[in-house]
């Protein structure tokens, strides 16, 4: 999962563009259970850390799993998260 973000997530992108575009890079490249593990795990870091839980990058994750499902290719899920908002 990390190879995944490190090689396909551009970097300094607004956060739930991000949340989205992780979740579904990690669906396409991985799976799916993966991704929602990988999100889950992030959020109960930032809830037990130092960072900052939000339900909004749980749900910008779970929009990017949605949009791996509905597109051919990585282009498409970034138009799909652009259009949900992300």
């Amino acid at each position: 999962m990390r190879a995944v973000i490190a090689e396909k997530l551009p970097p300094d992108l607004p956060d739930k563009r991000a949340h989205c575009l992780a979740g579904g890079l990690i669906a396409r490249y991985c799976s799916v259970g993966e991704s929602y593990l990988a999100g889950i795990g992030k959020e109960l870091s930032d809830l037990l850390g130092a960072g900052d839980a939000e339900w909004s990058d749980w749900e910008a994750d779970r929009a990017g799993i949605r949009c791996a499902r509905e597109g051919a290719n990585d282009e498409a899920l970034a138009r799909c998260c652009e259009s949900r908002g992300f």
